[in-house]
């Protein structure tokens, strides 16, 4: 009897012990943080990756020096990702490892050439999440822009998720809402757009070193079709429209200066409720209605907003100017483009799914005749310190 509890002993401790035999230690892997796709030649692709190197993350140079680097940029072209992670494999004396991929980038170049053939591998391999951000990077390579170092953040291309999720848009979840939208009748895929700048505006950037290093910053939004080939840009204003649109905007400052008003408002409760009218003759009308709730950040001017007048006043300017940018991003998109990238086909699909059954077929050109009516209700909910700005005399002050 003790004969056969030790052998089943022995068998067990075989059994768990077997599972940790195949498995990668840490200082055996290249801990891959960010990934590009470029066009390379032969109607090949050409992929990199910013990997970290552990040992440089939090060092620093003997006497107060500067900061070794953590990272570096791998690259290696083939027929497709596959091919070409394969020729990567033999520049790396470590194996290459994605779990921890935070970044994807597309070349423009690449992005107009179109994604649909490219991106399956970044979906099957069972080690790479899908909750990562994506970006365009603008006139670019994608291999340039995970080169660029950030004195700020190390790996560096971690930078720009910061930016992202600071500029109210879709963070980690970008990557999976393309694929979504791609597989979507009635929302065509938009990724977020970066480009390369300078820490000081208007002025040349210097070395990586210097007081005004290159940095990448956000840009605006890419559009594409629904063969998933870009199509063409929106602004950063526009990309932040856009989002409100779909109800997925975090925070929007608006601005108004005008005679006797100059105030900026911070919204950071958005939302928005789409209602789909589809008329006897098939005539498709949308009602956007945004809603914004927000606190006062800036008052130059004597309007003293205590007096319930003078804050209706500012709500009225701040939702006259919101409603007319929207509606002209709107209209571009519309005009312009003629793709649904604010998902109003999604919208007649869950109300009203026995239409979008004869609607979806041709969904583009309908949604580019469509009327789209852009409403917003904007509410001042703090005020900061009371009354008007202490510059102004009493005289001044507009009750």
């Amino acid at each position: 009897m003790k004969k056969n509890i030790l052998r089943l002993g022995l068998c067990l401790s075989v059994l768990f012990i077997s599972g940790c035999w195949d498995r990668k230690e840490l200082n055996e892997q290249a801990i891959w943080i960010g990934s590009g796709w470029d066009v390379a030649n032969n109607d090949g692709v050409e992929f990199s990756g910013q990997i970290v190197i552990p040992s440089n993350i939090q060092t620093q140079g003997v006497g107060g020096g500067t900061m070794q680097k953590g990272f570096f940029t791998v690259s290696a072209s083939g027929k497709n990702l596959s091919d070409a992670l394969q020729n990567i494999q033999t520049k790396l004396p470590r194996e290459a490892f994605s779990g921890q991929r935070r970044i994807i980038i597309f070349g423009e170049q690449f992005a107009r050439r179109g994604l649909k053939r490219e991106l399956d591998n970044t979906q099957r391999r069972a080690e790479v999440s899908l909750r990562s951000d994506v970006f365009v990077i603008k006139g670019a390579t994608a291999k340039k822009a995970l080169s660029v170092s950030n004195p700020l953040e190390k790996p560096p291309i971690t930078a720009i998720l910061g930016e992202h999720n600071l500029s109210g848009g879709r963070g980690n979840t970008a990557y999976l809402s393309l694929l979504v939208a791609a597989t979507s009748d009635g929302l065509r895929p938009s990724i977020p757009v970066i480009e390369f700048s300078s820490s000081q505006e208007g002025v040349k950037k210097g070395k990586a070193d210097s007081a005004n290093p290159p940095l990448l910053r956000m840009a605006g939004v890419a559009i594409f079709d629904k063969n998933l080939k870009m199509q063409g840009l929106l602004n950063m204003e526009e990309n932040r429209h856009m989002l409100w649109v779909m109800g997925i905007l975090k925070n929007l400052t608006l601005s108004a200066k005008k005679k006797d008003i100059n105030a900026s408002l911070t919204l950071i409760k958005l939302s928005s409720k789409i209602e789909p009218h589809i008329s006897k003759n098939q005539q498709i009308t949308f009602t956007v209605t945004l809603k914004g709730e927000g606190s006062l950040k800036e008052n130059n001017s004597g309007l003293d907003v205590q007096y319930p007048n003078n804050l209706k006043r500012l709500e009225k300017e701040f939702e006259k100017i919101s409603q007319k940018r929207v509606q002209q991003t709107v209209t571009k998109v519309q005009k312009k483009y003629g793709l649904d990238i604010f998902g109003l086909g999604e919208v007649i699909h869950r109300n009203k799914p026995n239409q979008w059954k004869s609607l979806k077929y041709d969904w583009d050109k309908k949604f580019s005749e469509a009327d789209i009516i852009v409403k917003t209700d904007i509410k001042i909910k703090e005020l900061g310190m009371d009354g008007p700005s202490l510059l102004f005399k009493e005289s001044e002050i507009k009750k």
